[in-house]
C-alpha cells in the first residue's frame, strides 16, 4: 500500500475522531443540568443541528473511505 493511498484509507478515522473530540469539547463547565440531591450530572441532549452537523461528518467520512477503498482496488 502507497502512502498516498494509507493517508486515503485514514482520512475517515482521523475526521471521525476529531467529530467526536469537537463534539464533546464544546462546553463551558456547566452541563445545564441540575446535578440535583444525588450528585450525577446528567448531559443535555445535542441540538438538531449539532446532529446534522455530525451526520455530515461522518457522510463525508464514509464517502471518502469508500473514494479510497474504489481507488485502491483499481491500482491491483
Amino acid at each position: 500500500m502507497t502512502r498516498r493511498l494509507r493517508a486515503a484509507a485514514l482520512l475517515p478515522a482521523a475526521a471521525l475522531a476529531f467529530a467526536v473530540l469537537t463534539g464533546c469539547g464544546h462546553h463551558d463547565g456547566s452541563t445545564g443540568a441540575d446535578p440535583g440531591a444525588s450528585g450525577t450530572i446528567t448531559p443535555s441532549a445535542p441540538s438538531a443541528s449539532e446532529l446534522a452537523h455530525m451526520k455530515k461528518l461522518v457522510d463525508d467520512a464514509d464517502s471518502a473511505a469508500s473514494a479510497a477503498e474504489k481507488d485502491a482496488s483499481g491500482d491491483k
